[in-house]
């Protein structure tokens, strides 16, 4: 089954950016999740908004996976196998 979609630039972005943080931690499998919110005949017609980051560390291990809404890789480093905690100078 394939589906598709049209997103614009400020979703894609948002991805990007939120994709690319991650990676910058150590998350290098890291996935952006769009929901449909408009679907139409046409395929312009047929849009998406990002909606959220599916953390992940590996591409199939589930221990390594997060999933949804979870923070962990705004949170964390991911190093040799482990989490680290990311230490703010505030704190």
């Amino acid at each position: 089954m394939n589906l598709e979609f049209c997103i614009n630039a400020e979703h894609l972005r948002k991805a990007l950016t939120e994709i690319e943080a991650a990676e910058a931690n150590g998350f290098d499998h890291c996935l952006g999740v769009f929901e449909i919110t408009e679907s139409g005949i046409m395929i312009d017609e047929t849009l998406a908004h990002y909606s959220d980051l599916l953390e992940k560390a590996h591409p199939t291990r589930t221990d390594l996976d997060w999933g949804r809404y979870q923070g962990v890789s705004k949170m964390n480093t991911f190093k040799d196998g482990e989490l680290i905690p990311i230490v703010h100078k505030n704190a």
